[in-house]
């Protein structure tokens, strides 16, 4: 409404007839009604500020009525409501999409072999004929012999051949099919000699795989070790976690007194794991084969499975290669996950409840526990497990697997 106190020129009663705000008294009240902007409209704030609005409404002054445009601001106490509509922020669109994968077209994976040769190995363990570098170099050598045409294998001992004790891995046979004879040579011309720089390794094998084609099989490692990963010079030897059977660390750590200290032989634990997710995170698996002596080791080698995206079912998380044939069995089993039950989507996805996976025309069930059906072992790759794994083998129309993103 508009109440006048006082004549106002220019104004009129008459129906229809514009009235600028110019023109009205300072003491007016100025009221509208009708629909607005979508910013025009909602309650007023409890102080009774409100802002800017304009839209048509009808005014009343005096006793006429008319109908015009007008913006006003006040400052005061009181309530409004009102309607209107506005655009809100857009709702991203969820795209769901088939991948399908067929096992019998797919490239042989690429694996490098990262192979501990440290001194620990040159002795024996039950279960493993002679000393465990001898076992693994005869089943090492098996293994790829019998996996020779459906994959390519490269090898790297470490500590380096001829370095120094904490020297890093080095590439021994490079990336290839049909390298089981240079492998073979290899292992069996090599000592095991030195500490365990698993972490230093670990960042090399990385660096070896980077610089493989991209277009090829999947890249992955098999990571072999029976000791703590150790070498770091940066650790105090009076406090760390000091390997077992070593000469010990510094004065102070119990677990081996002396005169100076060896931080060479303090548990590098979280480097270890720094370098094993650098290379998952770069698409490059790490199975991790522990061999006996990482007893007291366990937690550091569930670890490395952990986040190399590879933790089996369990407690054991890690491959327990207790004997020459649980070794074997072992590097053949992730040798199968590689080339046979692991899929890369074509991009990340946020949760296992963003995928689902059919074979033969069957929805196969999401299986956290790993021992059946399938899993997201990381944001990008999707893994089938146990008797699901044969049945994507084997399956004609291949394993069809659908993400939405």
């Amino acid at each position: 409404m508009l109440a006048a106190t006082a004549g106002c020129d220019g104004c009129t009663n008459d129906v229809g007839v514009e009235v600028e705000r110019s023109a009205l008294p300072v003491d007016v009240d100025l009221v509208g009604t009708g629909d607005g902007d979508d910013a025009d409209d909602g309650a007023g704030a409890d102080d009774g500020s409100g802002g800017n609005g304009s839209g048509d409404g009808e005014l009343d002054f005096g006793e006429g009525e008319g109908e015009g445009e007008g913006e006003g601001e006040g400052e005061g106490e009181g309530e409004g409501e009102g309607e209107g509509e506005g655009e809100g922020e857009p709702v991203p669109e969820v795209v769901c999409s088939d991948q399908v994968f067929q096992n019998g077209s797919r490239v042989p994976p690429r694996i490098l072999l990262v192979v501990d040769k440290s001194g620990s190995m040159d002795n024996t363990a039950t279960g493993f004929p002679g000393t465990k570098w001898q076992s693994t170099q005869s089943t090492l050598s098996s293994v790829v012999t019998n996996l020779d045409t459906e994959a390519s294998f490269g090898l790297m001992m470490f500590p380096a051949v001829g370095g120094a004790v904490c020297s890093s891995g080095a590439l021994e046979v490079t990336m290839r099919q049909s390298a089981a004879t240079a492998i073979v040579d290899a292992m069996f011309a090599a000592d095991a000699t030195g500490a365990t720089p698993t972490a230093a390794s670990l960042r090399e094998a990385k660096t070896i795989l980077d610089g493989l084609p991209a277009a090829g099989g999947t890249r992955a490692v098999v990571l072999t070790t029976d000791g703590g990963p150790n070498c770091n010079l940066g650790l105090d030897g009076s406090t760390c976690r000091c390997t077992p059977g070593t000469s010990g660390c510094g004065p102070n750590n119990p677990t081996g007194p002396r005169a100076t200290p060896a931080p060479a032989n303090c548990v590098d634990d979280d480097n270890a794991a720094d370098a094993t997710r650098a290379l998952n995170d770069a698409g490059y698996a790490v199975f991790v084969v522990g061999i006996p002596g990482i007893n007291g080791f366990e937690d550091v080698m569930n670890r490395l499975a952990d986040v190399g995206g590879t933790a089996r079912a369990g407690t054991t998380r890690y491959y327990d290669a207790s004997s020459a044939d649980a070794l074997a069995q072992s590097i053949e089993d992730a040798a199968l996950r590689i080339s046979t039950c692991r899929f890369d989507l074509s991009a990340p996805v946020a949760s296992a409840a963003d995928v689902s996976v059919r074979i033969g025309g069957q929805t196969i069930a999401n299986n956290p526990g790993r021992t059946t059906g399938w899993d997201l072992v990381d944001s990008d790759t999707v893994e089938l497990f146990g008797a699901t794994c044969t049945q994507g083998a084997n399956a004609a129309a291949g394993v069809v697997i659908n993400a939405c993103r």
